[in-house]
Order: structure tokens, then sequence, then C-alpha cells
């Protein structure tokens, strides 16, 4: 979960919290006083409980933060890792990025448009790191499995540039929202045969293999997404290039 989003969800937290606490010692004070309450006095109780869930919260979301920010490692192998999935750039680069990713995740997508098209474009196309894509279509999202199937199915048509071309599609058109009826088209917009796209999607031909991939990943570690292992560094959401560029550049040394 990206900085941002942690203070975001931190203020609202608080703001709620101030409400809640008000209400809650303005209701005793007047129970306990018989309505006779002192504004002094109450003042001073409803300051100091907001003082001290604020310090509570706080401390979570620290403790949240410096557990996402704190390196943690998984000894595997590399070709077991990457196993037979998809994958962007030099098949013998010296680095494996390996990347657990829902499609309807909303840090997915935002790590596409950020450290992705970093990644890309300094070390993917420069033929120094191999991105390979497993999936990890969370339950409690509808279109995250349709999505993976989707790919899949591109895939087996033709090829990983199909994958990834529709991979590209459906972290682009996320925002406006996923459907079945939007896949479909994305499959049109690559060329792909229509009836072998519609017996593949409709079959789920690859629900196994995308299930095998979610197992895999719980396996090394990973436990959201996105997820990505770099040389046995576990690396959580959608953190900045510069989180990344700091686990490749040790790599390559």
């Amino acid at each position: 979960m990206a900085k941002n989003n942690n203070n975001n969800g931190l203020i609202l937290a608080i703001i709620f919290a101030s409400v809640i606490i008000s209400a809650s010692v303005v209701f005793f004070a007047m129970q306990t006083s018989g309505g006779g309450v002192d504004k002094d006095e109450l003042s001073v109780m409803i300051e100091d409980g907001i003082e001290a869930y604020i310090a509570g919260v706080q401390a979570e979301y620290d403790a949240q933060a410096a557990a996402q920010a704190a390196p943690s490692f998984v000894d595997v192998d590399i070709a077991t890792l990457a196993d037979d999935d998809a994958f962007l750039g030099d098949a013998n680069a010296p680095v494996t990025i390996v990347e657990f990713s829902d499609f309807e995740c909303a840090y997915c997508a935002t790590f596409y448009s950020n450290a992705y098209q970093d990644i890309k474009s300094n070390y993917i196309e420069t033929g120094k790191v191999k991105l390979v894509f497993r999936d990890y279509p969370l339950g409690f999202h509808d279109e995250a499995f349709p999505s993976a199937l989707a790919t899949e199915c591109a895939r087996d048509q033709a090829g990983d540039e199909a994958f990834f071309g529709m991979h590209d599609r459906i972290f682009e058109g996320q925002a406006s929202g996923l459907s079945d009826d939007k896949l479909y088209a994305y499959a049109a917009e690559l060329g792909l045969d229509e009836a072998k796209f519609d017996t593949c999607f409709k079959t789920e031909k690859f629900k196994e293999e995308i299930y095998a991939d979610m197992a895999a990943g719980q396996g090394f570690g990973v436990n959201g997404t996105p997820g990505f292992i770099i040389g046995g560094e576990i690396i959580s959401g959608a953190q900045p290039f510069s989180v990344f560029e700091a686990a490749i550049e040790k790599q390559l040394e």
C-alpha cells in the first residue's frame, strides 16, 4: 500500500475517532454529573481522549509502514519461481522480477502506471531485467479472475506479446470498470480469433494455471497484491521506482 494511501486512511480514522470520542465523553459526563457538566473539565476530557486515540492509531500505522518497508527474503530457485509464465524482456537477462498481481487491484494499477513504466524503460528494454507475470486474483474482486483468464487465452493464441497487450489494456481501462464485454473488445483489438478466444474463456481453460500461480505466490511468502520477488527479496505493494531500482542494482552488482 502506498504511503499516501496510508496517510489518507490515518486522517479519516482520526476524524472519525474524534467525532465518536467527543460524543462518548459528552454522554458519559452528562450521565455521571446529572447534566451539570463543567465546560473546561469536559474540554480537557475530550482532548485527552482524542490525543490518546490518535497516538494509538499513529502507532498502528507506523508499525504497518515499518513492516512493509522492511525487506524480507525467501530462498527460491529462479526457474521454479518463474515457472512457464509469460515474461517481458530478454530471456537471458541477468535479473528476474516475478510479479504476482490482480487485474482489479487498484494498487496493481498504480504500479503499472508508475514504477512499472520506469522499470520497463530503464531495465527491461535494456536487457538487464526479465519480468515474469504470475496471476494472483483476489476472491473479492469479481473481474480479477476473468481478466486473468483473458490474458492467458490471449497468450494461448499469440504468445507473450498478446499476453502483455491484454495486460496493458486491462490496467489502462481498470479505472472505468472491468467487464467480460470489455475483455472481448480487447481481444478483438489484438486481432485474436474471436471463436477460439470465446471457447478458451468460457471453458476456463487456464483455471488450474491461475490457481497454481496463486498457490505458488502464497508458498513464496506473497500475501497481497502486487507482490514481487527480486533475487529472493520480497517487495510488497505499489512501491516507488526507487525501491525496485535499489533491489535490481543489488542483483546486478
